[in-house]
Parts: structure tokens; sequence; C-alpha cells
């Protein structure tokens, strides 16, 4: 599966390989300091991020987070695909389609919905693997695996 991959900062309490984090919002202290750009702004909120490598950088001084006062190191995180419903009838393994939340009109489904945060209606999702299926009413959706494209 290609997920993506990005370089990131975070504490290094916090920093083992396997480790998995969600960044649910931007502090307004993050905006403010210098590590900005190459920390929080890569990331997106709502979404779960899980560590793949911890990079051991061997600075006299680490820099440390305004907000939490840890010292930071960088890590590679890949971001890990968001399951939601999609109506059986669309569901193609590999396929990439454009998320629109109105087409799910049943109530059994419409619980998997991720809120606006985590995947806006509109964005491109490619369509990795079925984890489940959900079936109401007349209609049948599959709960998938997605990867956002944007």
């Amino acid at each position: 599966m290609e997920s993506k991959r990005v370089m990131t900062l975070i504490g290094r309490e916090q920093a083992v390989v396997g480790k998995t984090f969600r960044l649910y919002s931007i502090p307004s202290e993050c905006r403010q300091c210098k590590l900005f750009n190459i920390c929080v702004a890569r990331l997106r909120p709502g979404r779960v991020y899980r560590i793949v490598e911890v990079k051991h950088v061997g600075l006299p001084q680490p820099n440390k987070c305004l907000l939490t006062g840890e010292d930071m190191v960088p890590i590679i995180a890949e971001e890990l695909p968001i399951i939601i419903p999609i109506p059986a009838k669309l569901f193609i393994e590999g396929v990439i389609i454009t998320y629109t939340k109105s087409l799910i009109t049943c109530t059994d489904a419409r619980k998997y919905i991720p809120n606006d945060n985590v995947l806006k209606e509109g964005t491109r999702v490619k369509l990795v693997r079925e984890t489940g299926r959900v079936k109401c009413g007349g209609e049948s959706y599959v709960l998938a695996e997605v990867i956002p494209l944007d």
C-alpha cells in the first residue's frame, strides 16, 4: 500500500517507531514558533500518522517545543488510510474517486462519515481496500480504506 510520508518533528519521549498520533488542531503557539514550517505545518489536522523512522541528529542543543517544553527530534511519519463508507456499486479497489458524502443516505452508513477536518467533500481519494460492509434499507455500502490525494 502506498502511503504519504512526511518528515516532521515530535517530542523526544513520543519518538518511538510504530507509535501513532493524531493532530487535532494547530495551536496558536505553534504558528509563532520558528520550527512551525518543519513541524506541524507539514501535517493535516484530523489525520492519523504512524512513526516509521526516528532520525538521530547529533545537535549539541536540541530545539524545544514552545508548547510542551520537550526536546524536538525529527521523524518520518506515514499518513494512515481513512475508513469511509462508499456505495458498493462505486467501489473498485485501486480506483481514484471524488469523495461525496451526499451519496450516503443511510443512517447506519452515515455514522462512519468522517468530519470535515479529516476529509472534506470533493477531495479526491484512492480506494485502497475493503474492510467491511454495511447494509441498510435497500442500500449496500463498502467500508473502504482510502488515501486522500490532497
